[in-house]
């Protein structure tokens, strides 16, 4: 191999690498576009068979990837493996529930928050400081997640819009959980999210006495929402991130917070607000100026 070709390859590995994770943002994207396919299914019926598909859809990439039974490579993960799988399900929870109760753009553009949220928490519980940059960028971000809440008021999303902050602080805190614990596969973890959150989903349904199969294409949609969506997206994450710094992976899986509302309002004709376009724009600037400062977060790109 040649000098120029030596110098070569890792630029090729970036460029394969960045094109897998802008594939897997994109798969993400059309999960507005399964939500609004099960309008008879509630977030709680919708919750059952979406986190079910994850699980199946993880079960077989760690099963591919090898590494023996599922159960105790979950617990090699340890406290943050636990927290990870805990706080997870509170953003996939949280992200079904914004998804109902206010618009996909809205859902979308408040949960792509969590890089900055990131930031903050890991200068509360970890002691990462922040450079003047990245406080700037954090304080971008809240103005921009302001503009979209105050603009939802009168809309009457504002729950929706509180359930699409907390995904973006479930997914943050499992972050922050990662940087905190030794260096390890998490995967297991986010299979593990995907059992409980069903399980607790179920529970909720059983206690309320719904039915957990409404109906046949809704249940399909809800299933290939987690199954198809998450699991390809993830399968195509794994491939790309080892190539791609942290930073970069934050801006390239916001592919997902552009595209998401374009499948919809193509679809459905759900046009965003003004006040979403401007917020989520700001946002969006935060985490590219926080990304760019190398400050995203490490180890997950989204799972929620």
């Amino acid at each position: 191999m040649t000098v120029a070709e030596a110098r070569a390859a890792p630029e090729r590995g970036f460029l394969v690498g960045a094109l897998y994770v802008l594939a897997a943002g994109l798969s993400w994207s059309f999960t507005g576009i399964f939500l609004r396919l099960a309008p008879d299914l509630d977030s709680w019926q919708f919750l059952v068979w979406r986190n079910l598909g994850i699980a199946c859809a993880f079960a077989i990439i760690l099963r591919a990837r090898g590494g023996g039974p599922l159960l105790p490579r979950f617990i090699v993960t340890g406290t943050a493996g636990v927290i990870v799988a805990l706080a997870l399900c509170l953003s996939s929870i949280s992200f079904i529930f914004a998804m109902k109760a206010t618009t996909v753009a809205n859902a979308l553009f408040l949960s792509s928050c969590a890089p900055l949220l990131a930031a903050l928490l890991g200068y509360a519980f970890l002691g990462e400081r922040l450079s003047l940059r990245q406080a700037g960028s954090v304080a971008l971000g809240l103005a921009g997640l302001g503009v979209i809440v105050g603009g939802a008021l009168e809309a009457g999303h504002l729950a929706g819009n509180v359930s699409a902050v907390l995904t973006a602080l479930g997914f943050a805190g499992a972050s922050v959980a990662m940087r905190h614990g030794p260096r390890r596969d998490y995967s297991p973890s986010v299979f593990a999210y995907g059992l409980i959150a069903c399980a607790l989903s179920t529970g909720v349904c059983l206690a309320r006495g719904t039915t957990l199969f409404p109906s046949p294409s809704g249940v399909m949609a809800a299933f290939s929402a987690g199954f198809l969506v998450m699991g390809l997206g993830f399968a195509l994450f794994l491939r790309g991130a080892p190539h791609v710094p942290a930073a970069a992976q934050t801006v390239l899986a916001q592919t997902e917070t552009i595209f998401g509302p374009i499948w919809v309002w193509l679809a459905f004709g759900e046009t965003p607000a003004s006040a979403t376009l401007i917020g989520g724009a700001i946002i969006l600037a935060a985490v590219v100026s926080m990304a760019a400062s190398g400050a995203g977060p490490r180890s997950l790109s989204r799972a929620s």
